[in-house]
């Protein structure tokens, strides 16, 4: 499930015209903004969706459905624009004007409630997801994937550990309602989740859970699979990682020197000796990276600061992870490869 695509399609739509002098105006900017809206170009929607907002306060101040609608459309396009403070206030009104022209348990209200959970304040958040789901279940018959899509971008704005439930809530969601692509987005955050509270173990079952579930060349399998390189270099498992970096070379297109980059980074020790003195530093590194990906014959091609940073620099290489580069179906070794290693003192 992609929830960009899914809170996008709530998008409403006028019918119908009006007699104004400001009508023309309007219909241009109205007509440009379902043209960016159709083709996703919020960035492109933006201008066009608060002019038709202003112009219609003139042209739609009698008719509450028209004029709801069309600051709930300014609203949505700040929100995907993730300009949130301006968004939540926009929204908040489109949601009163919703009330008064549909109801307030009528369905066109679930567009405005998920939109306001994209963008209000932390303090909000569970409000709006509960009256959000109370409306699903009322008005679409507790539909599991609308009801699943809901519980995950709360728990996307959430982020405590309530969230994993919710998360969990998802996935389980989407696995009924046969949803694949959605089951594996819930699992992925689940991952994610217990992946930034560095409890690795945890991650282990959701993140392989994506990459069984998603196609290999899937953006969210190649990024499942990123994260358990790290997760299982920290757990000391590399041969793990390494079947990890091997899928991720298969299936991504060589790039170049240039844009190679690491799975897997460690920070080096700082020298103690310059760190005293509040020196920092920096060291160029030139390595061959082999078919596993493990990082060979580091040397230093350049340096500043001084050669006490050389043997930490030398040291972090070593524990690089690369996803190996693939000719002909093979994995091969890749030579002249560099990274900058820079050391920084805190103030």
């Amino acid at each position: 499930m992609n929830i960009r695509h899914a809170i996008a399609g709530c998008s409403l739509v006028l019918s119908g015209g009006v007699g104004a002098d400001t009508q023309q105006d309007f219909n241009v900017a109205y007509q440009a903004y379902r043209e960016a809206m159709a083709g996703g170009r919020y960035a492109a929607a933006l201008a066009p969706a608060a002019q038709a907002r202003e112009l219609g306060e003139s042209l739609y101040a009698d008719d509450p459905p028209r004029m709801a609608t069309l600051v709930f459309n300014h609203g949505f396009v700040l929100g995907k624009l993730k300009r949130h403070d301006e968004a939540y206030p926009v929204l908040k009104r489109a949601r009163k004007l919703m009330g008064e022209a549909f109801g307030k348990d009528a369905k066109e209200m679930l567009n405005v409630g998920m939109a306001l959970l994209g963008s209000a304040p932390p303090g909000r958040i569970r409000h709006y997801m509960e009256e959000s789901l109370e409306l699903a279940r009322m008005r679409h018959d507790g539909n599991g994937k609308l009801m699943a899509d809901i519980k995950l971008q709360g728990a996307l704005r959430l982020w405590g550990r309530d969230a994993t439930s919710l998360l969990q809530e998802a996935a389980e969601g989407y696995q009924a309602a046969g949803d694949t692509n959605g089951y594996a987005v819930a699992q992925f955050w689940i991952g994610k989740k217990h992946f930034v509270r560095r409890d690795y173990r945890k991650v282990l079952e959701p993140l392989s859970t994506v990459i069984e579930t998603l196609p290999e060349r899937h953006r969210l399998a190649l990024m499942a699979r990123a994260h358990l390189v790290e997760v299982h270099e920290e757990l000391g498992q590399s041969d793990r990682a390494t079947e990890h970096c091997l899928g991720i070379g298969r299936t991504r297109p060589w790039t170049g020197n240039d844009d190679y980059k690491p799975l897997f980074k460690r920070p080096p020790d700082y020298p103690r000796g310059e760190l005293a003195r509040n020196r920092g530093g920096m060291v160029l590194l030139e390595f061959t990276v082999d078919e596993m990906g493990f990082v060979r014959e580091p040397m230093v091609v350049e340096s500043k600061g001084g050669k006490a940073f050389h043997a930490p620099a030398l040291e972090a290489a070593k524990e690089f992870r690369y996803a190996p580069r693939f000719v002909d179906g093979k994995p091969v070794a890749v030579q002249q490869v560099r990274n900058r290693i820079v050391f920084v003192t805190r103030p």
